[in-house]
């Protein structure tokens, strides 16, 4: 590799990890919660063979 492309490449991947530390967010504990329940009820609507998701979203109610 050239220089000019050494520092090229040093700059994306810095870009690379500075972007990968700003997009984490971390999930409180019900929302993490709620993203289970959809989950669940995603596999079980697929194996009892209905639509996903539901054409009236209201349907997918979390308590």
């Amino acid at each position: 590799m050239t220089k000019d492309q050494t520092k090229v490449s040093e700059y994306l991947t810095e870009i690379g990890r500075r972007g990968g530390r700003a997009s984490r967010r971390e999930l409180t504990k019900s929302h993490a919660r709620q993203m289970v329940a959809i989950r669940e009820m995603k596999r079980a609507a697929i194996k009892a063979g209905m639509r996903w998701p539901p054409r009236d979203q209201r349907l997918v109610k979390l308590s």
